[in-house]
């Protein structure tokens, strides 16, 4: 990533569903869920809610908890470090040592679906994904970055 630039990625988890954005770690190193975010923290909720909410298995009026945490009352997005700390996430490198802004998506409550379910799950996040890319050209129009740390390449 450091010598081909983005400017946009996502990386796609199993296990819950719930999108996660920087900082993925927590700024007081004994608390396990703190509020971290980014300065850029309007433009990663932007992201992760435009996922979200294109994400047919996210908006279903049905959509089920799939263990203790209901993401449903933050739009089934969070910053990272206040659902659970993850030191050296991918998302927090993208973000301090490239021009990326990296999301988590948290795909399905099944952390290993069966090969059965993967057509569901390609329909759930289909629509999501497509409009996820296209934030791109949203992001180098509006030039995302402050005081120059991209291009917006």
């Amino acid at each position: 990533m450091q010598r081909y630039p983005f400017v946009l990625s996502a990386n796609l988890h199993g296990g819950e569903l719930v999108v996660t954005y920087p900082f993925d770690m927590s700024r007081t190193y004994w608390k396990a869920q703190e509020l971290t975010p980014t300065p850029d923290d309007g433009v990663f909720r932007w992201l992760a809610t435009v996922y979200a909410a294109a994400n047919l298995a996210m908006a279903s009026g049905e959509r089920r908890r799939c263990h203790y945490d209901d993401f449903t009352r933050f739009g089934n997005i969070i910053n990272g470090a206040h659902w659970h700390t993850v030191a050296g996430s991918m998302n927090d490198f993208s973000y301090l040592h490239t021009n990326c802004f990296e999301i988590t998506v948290e795909l399905s409550c099944d952390k290993f679906p069966h090969a059965s379910e993967l057509p569901e799950e390609w329909e759930n996040n289909r629509e999501s994904l497509l409009l996820f890319m296209e934030q791109v050209g949203r992001g180098a129009a509006a030039g995302w970055r402050r005081g120059g740390r991209g291009s917006g390449r």
